[in-house]
């Protein structure tokens, strides 16, 4: 059985290797799919929590709540970082 996982929505090789590197830092599980918004990958992950390209970065969405970004970043590392720590419910950080 696949344990549940936040869900990247990206194409983009740079972006996929440095936030499944923050991913396996903080050993929460990432499913890598076709790009799509950020809102429907959040949907599509079962810990409701997604991350896609926007307009000035990546953004961090959720499944639940208003639709707008949770967070937007322009440093890949750093927001896969973000929603790793989102979904393992650790603090986020310093510099979140």
């Amino acid at each position: 059985m696949t344990p549940p996982a936040v869900v990247l929505a990206t194409a983009d090789p740079t972006t996929i290797r440095a936030v499944s590197a923050a991913f396996e830092e903080e050993g929460v599980p990432l499913l890598v799919v076709p790009p799509t918004t950020y809102r429907a990958a959040a949907v599509a992950s079962p810990l409701g929590i997604g991350l896609a390209p926007h307009e000035t970065g990546l953004a961090i969405g959720l499944a639940t709540g208003p639709d707008v970004p949770y967070v937007i970043g322009d440093d890949p590392r750093r927001m896969g970082r973000l929603a790793a720590r989102l979904a393992a419910r650790r603090p986020l950080g310093v510099d979140a």
